[in-house]
């Protein structure tokens, strides 16, 4: 593990004491170091953070929630002025990668994780201004994969885009 994967899982691995809205947040912070620089940094002054729950049940037992709202940047956008496909996905693994760190605890997908899928469904284009909100849930967790799903609407509840997300722990499992 590199030496800012470390200093990310230091960061959350040892917060059982914090909520699931503080972990998200200390997230961001980690990828918000100037020393950084990463791909998922760019989101960090973009995007706010309203909302993240992790809220277990007996047949959900990793049920969390995470939910973005970000207005979209000419950046981001295609020569058409719409959202990018690309900036979607960017969009979505970093989100739905969060729901999963609202419920992570010490021993259990606090090393961080990486994708194996990311299969993302464009409904309609977001136009450059739009706000958006981005609902992510974690479908189920096991001790090395796992599945989140997304969805981006607009301020109006219009769905845009959605994804599954399959992703796979990096480091070990106490489970």
């Amino acid at each position: 593990m590199g030496s800012r994967a470390k200093r990310y899982a230091a960061m959350i691995s040892h917060s059982g004491d914090l909520t699931p809205f503080e972990k998200v947040q200390k997230w961001f912070e980690a990828v918000g170091m100037e020393e950084y620089g990463g791909h998922d940094a760019l989101l960090q002054s973009l995007m706010t953070l309203e909302s993240a729950t992790s809220e277990p049940t007996p047949k959900h037992p990793h049920h969390s929630t995470t939910v973005f709202s970000l207005t979209i940047p000419r950046t981001f956008c295609n020569m058409s002025g719409n959202l990018h496909g690309g900036a979607v996905a960017l969009i979505f693994d970093i989100c739905t990668s969060t729901a999963i760190t609202a419920c992570s605890k010490e021993g259990f997908w606090d090393t961080g994780h990486v994708s194996r899928t990311l299969n993302c469904t464009y409904l309609r284009p977001a136009a450059e201004g739009t706000k958006v909100f981005v609902e992510s849930e974690v479908v189920h967790l096991g001790r090395r994969m796992g599945l989140t799903r997304g969805v981006m609407k607009t301020e109006n509840g219009k769905i845009c885009y959605t994804c599954e997300h399959g992703k796979a722990a990096v480091g070990a499992s106490s489970l």
